[in-house]
């Protein structure tokens, strides 16, 4: 149930049963010579509306843009600042506020955004918004993590992993066709690396936009088996958030 393709009368039927909406979030930044620009949106996207389909939830339409300010020294990347995300966070959410929505779930797959996100929801609750707000990065469900080890050992890695190029390949099969597959030494930066980092200390510590990851071991298979457990958690997440009373 896509928000994008519903008018106005059918998200009031909606509202009269329920008040829940889930808001897939990604970025548009880089994802090493091996992965796709678009990965973080394209894999929230996939994941929210097959939950979404799963629930009969209504999502809305992606947001395809995030704090992405350390990837910026590669080109195609477009950042939000913080002060922007937070602002447009807070805009969404109190626009679906507006209408009658009380449980607004962000589905995410970038890092960057999730301390943005959460300051929007810090201010929103000063404001003294009424709802349930959270934002759940698939990437850093433990079943998820328990499912990469096995397969990828200790090479997933923190970016441009092989667990994300591998729902992507599956999602998007053709892109792939003109992207490396050779593999490339596991390389850790020299010195400690603190966060968070400016472009310039970024690009010297992973040259190639790769943090620690073999992305060259992303297959089909493995995209549909970790997308799927995703979809599982997720669903079970929400089936709770779903019972809660909101104050």
């Amino acid at each position: 149930m896509l928000l994008e393709n519903l008018s106005y009368v059918e998200v009031e039927a909606y509202l009269v049963e329920k008040d829940i909406v889930l808001i897939p979030i990604g970025s548009t930044e880089q994802h090493s010579p091996y992965g796709l620009i678009g990965t973080d949106f394209i894999t929230a996207e996939a994941i929210a509306r097959e939950v979404g389909k799963r629930l009969d939830i209504l999502v809305a339409p992606t947001l395809t843009y995030g704090m992405s300010q350390h990837h910026m020294g590669f080109k195609g990347t477009v950042t939000l600042s913080p002060e922007t995300m937070v602002g447009v966070i807070k805009d969404i959410v109190n626009s679906f506020l507006d209408h009658g929505f009380r449980r607004i779930v962000f589905i995410n797959g970038h890092g960057g955004n999730i301390e943005p996100v959460k300051t929007a929801f810090t201010q929103l609750k000063y404001e003294n918004k009424k709802g349930i707000f959270e934002i759940i990065s698939w990437f850093l469900l433990p079943e998820v993590q328990e499912i990469e080890r096995d397969i990828f050992e200790d090479k997933n890695g923190y970016h441009a992993t092989p667990s994300e190029v591998s729902i992507t390949k599956l999602l998007r099969p053709e892109a792939f066709k003109t992207k490396p597959s050779e593999k490339k030494r596991l390389t850790k930066p020299r010195n400690q690396i603190y966060y968070p980092l400016s472009r310039e200390e970024f690009k010297q510590a992973y040259p190639d936009g790769r943090m620690e990851s073999a992305p060259w071991l992303a297959k089909e298979k493995y995209g549909k088996l970790i997308m799927e457990e995703a979809v599982r958690v997720i669903s079970n997440r929400i089936r709770e958030i779903l019972k809660m009373k909101i104050l």
